[in-house]
């Protein structure tokens, strides 16, 4: 560990504004919308997690990230550490007066055609149990086949999304035949733009090959569902390119 990030982690450890700090810096940078930093308990950075509308890319953005953290503060993060969760401009709110009937319309998902490999969410059914449990469960289609997951949790809002997200990662990983491994590596809900968004992390591998996929989404109906279009739309690009 450099001299650098020593001083960042005792930064971080013992200045309780550390961690703003870093956020107010890397809010300033161009495509970063809204960001989460996950501590690692140890007084380092164990990921960041970004929202961006910018035409910027992914990889500019990675990288604009660790030149501030190692410019400012001397602390070199591993580029793997960073995701960055595109959000489209028309998910992005319009000031009343400049929205007419047609901006704040929301469009509906369109449906994957029968020779597209995407998953369609079917239903995502949420029951709650004695003890503070709920169980989710989540049917994903593809042409005429369903994949049904399901996970069983604590009963408060971020177990929730994460019991969402597994149920979710259950049915698609169903749905490849065993190919292809998919693990939540974290889920959460953030604000940006006036509006609650569902942002998750996860892990796709396939025998050596191993990728981390970012999706988000607008929370609509609930953070459940959301948690689970925010896997679908990681899951989904990714195995869309392959």
């Amino acid at each position: 560990m450099t001299s650098g990030e020593h001083e960042a982690r005792d930064m971080m450890g013992l200045d309780p504004w550390g961690l703003r700090r870093i956020e107010k810096l890397l809010l300033g940078l161009e495509g970063v919308g809204s960001l989460k930093i996950v501590p690692d308990g140890q007084g380092g950075i164990e990921e960041i997690h970004v929202l961006s509308s910018s035409s910027l890319g992914p990889k500019q953005i990675v990288r604009n990230i660790e030149s501030a953290l190692l410019a400012e503060f001397g602390l070199q993060i591993d580029h793997r550490k960073i995701s960055i969760a595109r959000v489209r401009s028309s998910e992005i709110p319009q000031k009343a007066d400049e929205a007419g009937p047609e901006a704040q319309a929301v469009s509906a998902p369109v449906p994957a055609s029968s020779s597209d490999r995407r998953l369609v969410l079917g239903n995502v059914h949420i029951e709650r149990a004695a003890g503070q449990k709920v169980t989710c469960r989540v049917d994903l289609a593809h042409e005429d086949a369903v994949f049904t997951g399901e996970a069983e949790g604590p009963d408060f809002e971020k177990a929730r999304m994460e019991v969402a997200a597994t149920a979710a990662l259950e049915a698609a990983q169903q749905a490849t035949g065993g190919s292809v491994l998919l693990s939540l590596q974290g889920i959460d809900s953030v604000g940006a733009f006036g509006q609650s968004f569902v942002l998750a992390s996860v892990n796709g591998s396939v025998r050596r090959d191993s990728e981390s996929l970012a999706g988000v989404v607008r929370v609509r109906d609930s953070v459940e569902e959301a948690a689970v279009l925010a896997c679908l739309q990681a899951v989904n690009r990714w195995t869309g390119n392959r």
